[in-house]
Formats: C-alpha cells, sequence, structure tokens
C-alpha cells in the first residue's frame, strides 16, 4: 500500500533539491567544509542526481549552516548598501552637488484640449523659514496620528499599494488632516501660494510679472496644483524616510 505521507515528503524533498538548496549551497562556507560536504554541495548546485542518504547528509548539512547563511545574508545586504554609498569628503565636491542647477527641475505630462503636453518646472530656492514652515506642517499633521495611521499615511505619500484596512481608513487621516490644517479652500489656497511663490516654468526669467505667476496657477486646476506641490515636496525631501542610519560610524 502506499503511504501518502511518504509520497508527499518525497515530493517536498524534490522541490527543495531543484529550487531552494542550490541556492543554499551557494553560500555555504567552502573553505571550512570537509571533502565530502563540499562533493554534497556540489552535486546539489549541478543538480547531479543524490541517493536518499545523500539527501539526508545534504539537509543535515544545510541545517547546521542555516544560521551562519541567515548573518551572511544580512552582511551581504548591508555590503551591497555600503558599496552604494557615495562619499564625499571635501566642501568643494559637496558645494557642486548642492548647486546643481538641474536639483529642483522636474517635468509633467499634462493633457490640454487633447494634446499631450510635456511642462518643465522648477522650483525656486527658499529660505530656511519658508522650509521650515512647510516641514512643521508635515510634523504636525504626523505626530497628530496613530501608528498604524501613519503606517497608511506614508503609503499614501509615496503611492504605495494600500490593503484593503488601510484603504478604509484613508477618508479617517483625511479627516484629521482637514481638522490639523484647517479648511480644505484654506489648504489648497496655501498650496496655491506656494506654487505662485515658489514654482516656475524653466524658461522664466526674472521679467515675469507676479500677475502672470497668479493667473497661471489660479488657472491650471487644483488637482494637477497639488499634484504639482506633492512632487515639490518630494524634491525638498519633505516626506523622505531614511532607508540608512542617518549618522552612520566613522571611517
Amino acid at each position: 500500500m502506499v503511504d501518502i505521507e511518504d509520497m508527499e515528503q518525497q515530493a517536498r524533498d524534490e522541490f527543495a533539491y531543484k529550487v531552494r538548496f542550490p541556492e543554499e549551497c551557494k553560500k555555504l562556507p567552502m573553505e571550512y567544509l570537509t571533502a565530502e560536504e563540499i562533493h554534497l554541495a556540489t552535486k546539489c548546485i549541478n543538480q547531479d542526481p543524490m541517493a536518499p542518504d545523500e539527501l539526508k547528509q545534504l539537509k543535515q548539512l544545510l541545517a547546521k549552516y542555516r544560521p551562519y547563511m541567515k548573518e551572511y545574508d544580512v552582511q551581504q545586504v548591508e555590503k551591497n548598501l555600503e558599496d552604494n554609498v557615495r562619499i564625499i569628503k571635501s566642501s568643494k565636491e559637496l558645494l557642486s552637488l548642492l548647486d546643481d542647477p538641474n536639483r529642483y527641475r522636474f517635468d509633467m505630462h499634462y493633457r490640454l484640449n487633447g494634446e499631450l503636453l510635456r511642462l518643465q518646472f522648477r522650483i525656486k530656492p527658499l529660505s530656511d523659514e519658508e522650509y521650515s514652515d512647510i516641514l512643521s506642517v508635515q510634523t504636525r499633521i504626523f505626530r497628530n496620528l496613530e501608528n498604524e495611521e501613519k503606517v497608511t499615511y506614508a503609503k499614501m505619500l509615496n503611492n504605495m499599494e494600500l490593503t484593503q484596512e488601510e484603504a478604509n481608513m484613508q477618508q479617517h487621516i483625511q479627516d484629521k488632516i482637514v481638522e490639523i490644517l484647517g479648511d480644505v479652500d484654506d489648504t489648497n489656497e496655501r498650496v496655491t501660494q506656494f506654487l505662485i511663490d515658489h514654482v516656475e516654468m524653466s524658461a522664466d526669467d526674472e521679467t515675469l510679472s507676479h500677475d502672470i505667476q497668479v493667473k497661471l496657477w489660479h488657472t491650471i486646476d487644483i488637482g494637477t496644483r497639488n499634484l504639482i506641490y506633492a512632487k515639490c515636496k518630494e524634491i525638498l525631501k519633505i516626506d523622505e524616510e531614511l532607508e540608512t542610519e542617518l549618522f552612520p560610524a566613522i571611517e
């Protein structure tokens, strides 16, 4: 009589041998293995046929080194991160990056009368006080949210996919934001005023009158205005969440 459990275990072993075990074998510290262990790992990597007793020994070998391999994975991720970190040591080099004229440039596709336009914008420099004002608004919003709401709000800002529960939470978060910032019309007016003061087309010059800027931003629909404002906050790193430690150890 066929043993169903044996058949299921054999199927699991075959799947692991073909899919999971080869990748694990590649991470084994070969310099510390015996000749027999190296032989088993090599057979698995090459997907050579393996006898049942050999498969048993291979599983024991991998179980022995899995804690090491988990640590290796963490170290490898950290190494990859470090390899992509550009080290800046001179003031001149840092200034050249900060002074990049394209640092505050961005383009946007905009459909008007059936025609697709590519609008080229730039953000005019903000004073420390103006930057702090925008940042303080975001801080006030974030401080008044519950932990789950903070996660959902951060995902909303970064256009990440929401779970059904998070999607249901959106309106509650929007209500809180309105409560913190005041009337929606007032909020929209603040957004519009920011664009009037700090965003212009890339070819605009100092001769452009303030009245034209006011007319432009009041003519563009409020939805587009809010999208442009969100892009500005992204460029200015108002909503950015740090993915790396801000002050790493000195090398």
